[in-house]
């Protein structure tokens, strides 16, 4: 009978202790349980809530690292960091909402069965399962297969299938029309207006008036004439 070494028996107390026990502590947890319950009474509301809510806050980690950036750079002027900051968070916080509002809109089961009815919907109609429950007469596995078991299971696959179209379809409005095309419409005339508002309220000069350079050449200095 073969001995565990010393060094075998060690590996794996450590393995269990820190990764073993860590990992069930958590699946045991009142927030994974919640979790489950979330995803069993509605996978798809709950697999497009986490895609949306990590890319979100991986946007929001890099809104706060460019503002950060912005403020503590040192090769941008000192009365223009806080414009550029103020961009930046701009641009961020536009990127979060219009992703957000992307992806409430496009995921509503109505928009999703319009556009996947208009896409796809002939390929789950009466008439796909009547091909079906034809081509399953001619086999003698399903032969006695009725034509509304296949309605049924078309049907199913469909909602299925829409479930699977509107995850992507959502995550592709959010990340594509709502980061990508909405954003920037918005963002470039914002950033255009405040460079016009900070421009404006610009001050003309900071120099002391007595190292200001008051020459004008179009005036013309007459000479004193000694009485």
């Amino acid at each position: 009978m073969s001995r565990i070494s010393p060094i075998s028996s060690a590996l794996s107390k450590i393995y269990q202790k820190g990764f073993v026990n860590p990992m069930v502590n958590l699946s045991e947890s009142n927030f994974m349980q919640r979790g489950y319950g979330a995803y069993r009474s509605n996978s798809r509301k709950f697999i497009d809530g986490i895609g949306i809510a990590s890319i979100v806050l991986k946007d929001g980690v890099g809104c706060y690292m460019y503002v950060t950036q912005s403020l503590n750079n040192k090769s941008i002027p000192d009365d223009k960091r806080k414009f550029v900051a103020a961009l930046d968070l701009t641009n961020g916080g536009l990127m979060i909402a219009a992703q957000i509002i992307m992806h409430l809109t496009i995921s509503s089961k109505i928009v999703q069965a319009k556009m996947f009815n208009k896409l796809f919907g002939k390929q789950f109609d009466r008439n796909t399962a009547k091909m079906v429950h034809s081509i399953l007469q001619k086999t003698d596995k399903y032969k006695g297969v009725s034509q509304q078991a296949v309605n049924e299971t078309v049907n199913r696959y469909k909602g299925e299938v829409c479930d699977a179209f509107g995850s992507l379809t959502s995550l592709i409005a959010a990340t594509t029309i709502g980061k990508r095309i909405i954003v920037p419409f918005i963002a470039t005339p914002l950033a255009s207006k405040a460079e016009e508002i900070m421009n404006r309220d610009k001050k003309t000069s900071t120099l002391h008036p007595e190292t200001q350079n008051n020459y004008n050449p179009d005036k013309s200095v007459k000479p004193k004439i000694s009485q």
